[in-house]
């Protein structure tokens, strides 16, 4: 007689499902979904998640753990939140937690390397620190500019964001700023992971930023823009990442606690841009 293996079901979770949103704009439909902070351990009803389950059918805490090489995540985990961007012909561009925090550095401590003095000085006492076993990015800075699916592939190009169009006062039909993850770093900074969006009748604008402050010792803002001109079917990108020691920024401290002033007093260190288009069939 032969067994048939027993298939694991996804387990339910005990915390409440997530909100959708869907916003179309000419040829592309903008999806959002937003939702609680993960827990801090499984959030499986009934039981817990097993080793021998699924990716997929994994709860939210399990899944990450799985799938992430990191020693610890940050504080604040939004794992269902994503902004989606797709065309009509299926192309995609999505911004996610999970995909974000794949792109954090697990091996290296990249910030006592470039700002050790600094921070020796500033981390002598700090419980935190002490803490740090393993190296890796424990500001979870990362360099992720957001998935591309069904067709949507970047290429190079000359083209550039007109951020002074931007700055016009213009109608906005579409807004919204979904969170990904956050941390204070045991009260020494903070580092954010945020997505905003908004629609206008020129077109779609998109700012994905990556804000890191570590007190005494840092500023850094990676940003990820997407801009797309009505009645088009291409997306400009344009990534940067700015950043100062705190030393030699001549500005109030208000003004660097905030990312969205903070970025224009930071030098330039690199960028890179494309134009992401649909693959012709």
């Amino acid at each position: 007689m032969t067994t048939t293996p027993r298939m694991s079901q996804p387990v339910e979770s005990r915390l409440p499902p997530p909100l959708c949103e869907e916003f179309v704009y000419g040829d592309w439909t903008l999806k959002i979904v937003k939702s609680h902070i993960m827990g801090s351990q499984c959030e499986a009803l009934l039981g817990h998640c097993t080793g021998d389950m699924e990716v997929e059918k994994l709860c939210n805490r399990c899944r990450y753990e799985r799938l992430l090489t990191l020693p610890s995540l940050p504080d604040m985990v939004f794992a269902d939140n994503l902004l989606q961007i797709k065309h009509k012909s299926g192309g995609s561009i999505t911004f996610n937690a999970l995909e974000a925090l794949q792109c954090v550095n697990d091996k290296e401590d990249t910030l006592q390397v470039a700002h050790a003095d600094v921070w020796k000085e500033a981390r002598a006492d700090c419980e935190f620190a002490q803490k740090v076993v393993k190296p890796y990015d424990w500001t979870y800075t990362t360099n992720y500019r957001g998935t591309l699916s069904g067709g949507i592939v970047a290429e190079s190009t000359d083209e550039r964001i007109d951020l002074n169009k931007l700055r016009e006062r213009e109608e906005i039909k579409f807004y919204e700023e979904i969170f990904l993850y956050e941390d204070e770093l045991d009260d020494n900074g903070s580092t954010r992971c945020v997505v905003k969006v908004r629609v206008m009748p020129s077109g779609l604008f998109v700012v994905f930023r990556h804000y890191l402050r570590v007190d005494r010792v840092i500023v850094r803002v990676n940003d990820t823009r997407l801009y797309s001109p009505a009645s088009v079917s291409f997306i400009l990108r344009e990534t940067s990442t700015r950043e100062a020691a705190v030393s030699n920024l001549q500005v109030d401290s208000l003004v660097y606690n905030n990312p969205d002033l903070v970025w224009q007093h930071l030098p330039l260190v690199k960028e890179q841009c494309d134009k992401l288009v649909i693959e012709k069939s």
